[in-house]
């Protein structure tokens, strides 16, 4: 697969525009995804664009199920942990540089 013919799609940290924060999901389309107004925050907006014809022809999507329940613990658990793993990182990148 040649990934930079791809329209990239994450829900890193629960979020459709989580990519501004994300240490690994990055792109150099980015740039060019951003000036073509490929840019989400929810879910009902990926949808609208979808339904307009206005996404990219092959899009990858991943997703975090673990991170979407409906229910108040898993949630909250899943939160703090993935806050904890994040702390961890970045004390790692910076330690690295």
């Amino acid at each position: 697969m040649v990934f930079n013919q791809f329209f990239y799609l994450t829900d890193t940290a629960r979020r459709w525009d989580g990519w501004r924060t994300s240490v690994r999901d990055r792109v150099p389309q980015q740039e060019r995804w951003i000036k073509e107004g490929l840019v989400f925050k929810t879910t009902s907006n990926i949808i609208k664009a979808a339904i307009c014809g206005k996404l990219p022809p092959q899009i990858m999507i991943t997703v975090h199920p673990q991170r979407w329940s409906s229910s108040a613990a898993p949630r909250v658990k899943e939160l703090v942990l993935q806050n904890v793993k994040n702390l961890v990182k970045r004390i790692l990148i910076v330690g690295y540089r």
